[in-house]
């Protein structure tokens, strides 16, 4: 028999392959609490660059230490350069102070402060005050999964569950199998995209995955993006409850 034909032979009676099989959404809120679970640790300490590129080409880099418990509290402290060092903030749950050694004082950010840039940046205050953990300020639906930084993630629409938050919603595309957010899109009332934050260098961290780099680009302000390097991740140290106080916050212990 004419080898030609009985190739075709052999195909059209073998067996069908089976359909690849679909992978299963999971609850979007099991994703939120993956999320979670993945990157809040009970307390941890970080020491972290902060660049502003300006269109230019002129940078900016800020050097910074803070301190953190859960989602409820943090403590930054700016050790460089010069003229930023001993800038401090202060957050407890939704509220956060400011403390500039120029001015001497601590101030409560609050208002039209809010939507100012934390030390310049494209990080605004009010990016800084919220609750990091969306499932309690957002409700979650999954749009799709796909590929993205050559990683299957699921991609979450988030619609603000109050009125007095910064971005009534929020797309996040989310690491499938290391539940850590690899992209975040933040958008205004009217559907206005106002902010793009990519997560990259991701690194396990006892037994966890953590995003070390973050860029922020502000869609509204074309002059500049942000670039936040983790330097130093240490999870599980003891921070002394004093850490946490407008007393500390002020320069005292």
């Amino acid at each position: 028999m004419n080898r030609t034909i009985l190739l075709a032979l052999t195909l059209l009676l073998a067996p069908p392959r089976p359909a690849t099989a679909q992978v299963e959404p999971p609850d979007p809120t099991v994703i939120l609490d993956r999320i979670d679970a993945n990157m809040t640790f009970r307390t941890a300490r970080m020491t972290a660059r902060m660049t502003i590129t300006y269109r230019e080409g002129d940078e900016r880099t800020l050097e910074f230490e803070s301190w953190a418990e859960g989602h409820e509290r943090s403590f930054l402290e700016f050790t460089s350069p010069a003229r930023d060092a001993g800038s401090r903030f202060l957050r407890m749950e939704d509220a956060m102070w400011i403390y500039l050694p120029r001015v001497g004082k601590s101030v409560r950010i609050q208002g039209h402060m809010l939507r100012q840039g934390l030390m310049g940046s494209d990080f605004s205050y009010g990016d800084a005050s919220e609750n990091p953990s969306m499932k309690d300020d957002y409700e979650a639906e999954i749009e799709g999964r796909e590929t993205f930084q050559e990683r299957p993630v699921w991609v979450l629409k988030l619609t603000a569950r109050r009125d007095d938050l910064s971005y009534p919603t929020r797309r996040v595309w989310v690491d499938a199998e290391r539940w850590v957010p690899l992209q975040e899109e933040r958008y205004a009332r009217s559907g206005k995209l106002l902010k793009r934050a990519t997560m990259e260098d991701v690194r396990q961290v006892e037994g966890r995955w953590y995003p070390f780099r973050v860029r922020l680009d502000n869609l509204l302000q074309a002059d500049t993006f942000t670039v936040l390097q983790v330097v130093e991740y240490q999870p599980g140290v003891t921070i002394p409850e004093s850490t946490f106080t407008l007393r500390h916050l002020e320069g005292g212990r």
